[in-house]
């Protein structure tokens, strides 16, 4: 009889076990990939959120440097208005006003120019 004698009453417990294995497995397999499903749906939306944020950044950055340049433009125009001379230049300029021994020379305005 030796080993093989009890083999006949081994060999359902075996299919028990490997069902239950099995069971085991798959129920495994599926948390598994509902867990990579779940990460890559997240990352792809982050992905997506970067993105987009990446735009914002970018089209702020150029507002921000064109406002630099306004500001730096404001700025040098407030400087040159400190200039008493400016300040007479754009007074004769705008408003025809000239220092009591100034002459003023003032050139014809022509409609139509030539080439």
């Amino acid at each position: 009889m030796g080993r093989f004698a009890d083999s006949h009453k081994q060999a359902p417990q075996q299919k028990t076990i490997n069902k239950g294995a099995r069971r085991r497995k798959r129920i495994y397999l599926t948390m598994m990939a509902l867990f990579l499903v779940w990460a890559g749906s997240t990352l792809f939306s982050l992905n997506d959120r970067i993105y987009n944020q990446n735009e914002k950044l970018a089209e702020r950055q150029k507002e921000y440097t064109a406002v630099n340049q306004s500001l730096a433009e404001l700025q040098h125009e407030v400087e040159r208005l400190e200039d008493p001379e400016y300040i007479g230049q754009i007074a004769r300029r705008k408003f025809g006003l000239y220092l009591p021994n100034e002459t003023p020379i003032i050139q014809p305005q022509d409609s139509v120019k030539e080439p």
